[in-house]
């Protein structure tokens, strides 16, 4: 398809709001994770070359959504600056249709649709094994004894630590109390005035050596109590299981594969057990991508509608529709949960009635009808603007 000056014109005003909106949804979502990432680097001495992979490998769990998003705003405010300045009204009176100046914006959203379909397909999966790898090697390679000082801290489910103090630098030990109920005929309780947190990476052990403490085993009430004195102890902890108790090598609906979770449905179904979530999952892949379509269909006609407000109202709008189909999606995925409807209806299900909305608004605005709803929310919006100009003079 040959670009015409009106394609391109139309691009000039879209595309610079297109790139700074993914920039800047995207940067509200990294905002999210960026404390606890700061944590890392400040208490636990994680080195920062981790913290930026960490978060170049969380970019395309953010831009599946923050793409559509950043769709719509651009189309509601290039549209609505046209508008504002009256460029639509003199197109259609040169004869210009709807569906002649829609053709550029349709283009994007193609381009946006087959982006974010493979990088939910592709860029999900890959994505989450680099994030399970370098949690993993974060863990084996930087400072990973996670226990707060003068507090009980709890290692799995059968390890309960105290420490008075604990230098990550340095990886030493004061005070230390480790008491050990892994084996319930024989609980252990060990007492130590320092020691020394060292790694294994190779067999993916960690290593607490104490030294010249105490060994206080509490055995059942025929044998009784023994109390032992060392130099030196060993003190050793499986990360495999620590890892694996914390979640991070489970694989996540989310992370997989098509094929991948059609095998666990599949397997899961010949066991008897439920997998409508699992099936919500592996129709949302295929789902969430259609938002750039939809977007372009309801974002198009509202933005080439006449407002009062101006172009003030873009975001306003843009933000209205992003909540109103996201808070609907989670509501019928709930009802899909339960059982109460099919995974195939609670998944696209907010994707029909927003087409059917869509599809509506496109057919006000070819018959230059202004949808009451929207003339009240644009009175409504006015009243407020002009309310709040008054208060701050």
């Amino acid at each position: 398809m040959r670009l015409t000056i009106l394609d391109r014109y139309f691009a000039r005003e879209m595309l610079p709001s297109y790139g700074i909106g993914i920039f800047v949804f995207t940067f509200l979502l990294f905002m999210g994770r960026i404390f606890r990432l700061m944590k890392l680097i400040i208490y636990e001495g994680t080195p920062v070359s981790y913290v930026i992979k960490f978060l170049l490998y969380l970019v395309p769990s953010f831009l599946i959504f923050t793409i559509p998003m950043a769709f719509l705003l651009a189309i509601l405010v290039s549209l609505g600056r046209l508008s504002a300045d009256s460029e639509m009204i003199a197109l259609k009176s040169s004869g210009v249709s709807l569906f002649r100046m829609i053709r550029p914006y349709a283009a994007v959203a193609l381009i946006s649709f087959g982006l974010v379909n493979f990088l939910v397909l592709e860029g999900l999966p890959w994505s989450a094994h680099k994030v399970r790898g370098l949690i993993v090697q974060m863990i084996q390679e930087t400072s990973f004894f996670q226990v707060k000082e003068r507090a009980f801290s709890k290692l799995g489910n059968h390890l309960l630590v105290y420490v008075n103090h604990y230098d990550p630098a340095s990886q030493e030990l004061k005070d230390v109390f480790i008491q050990d109920s892994r084996n319930p005929d024989r609980e252990i309780t060990i007492v130590a005035p320092k020691g020394l947190v060292m790694k294994d990476t190779a067999r993916k052990l960690m290593v607490v050596r104490l030294l010249n403490g105490n060994i206080h085993q509490m055995h059942s009430l025929k044998e009784g109590y023994q109390k032992l004195h060392f130099s030196a102890y060993d003190f050793r902890i499986d990360l495999k299981k620590k890892l694996t108790g914390r979640g991070i090598m489970r694989m996540t609906e989310r992370d997989m594969s098509v094929s991948q979770l059609r095998q666990l449905i599949r397997e899961e179904k010949k066991r008897g057990e439920k997998v409508a979530d699992k099936e919500i999952s592996l129709h949302k892949k295929f789902a969430i991508p259609f938002t750039c379509l939809i977007f372009v269909l309801v974002g198009f006609p509202l933005g080439i509608q006449p407002k009062r407000s101006g172009r003030s109202s873009g975001l306003i709008i843009c933000l209205a529709i992003i909540f109103t189909y996201y808070i609907a999606s989670i509501f019928f995925e709930v009802l899909g949960e339960d059982g109460i409807l099919s995974p195939v209806v609670a998944v696209w299900l907010p994707n029909v009635l927003m087409t059917i909305v869509g599809l509506y608004l496109f057919r006000m605005a070819h018959m230059e009808r202004v949808p009451r709803v929207v003339e009240f929310l644009d009175n409504r919006f006015v009243q407020f603007r002009t309310w709040l100009r008054e208060k701050v003079n």
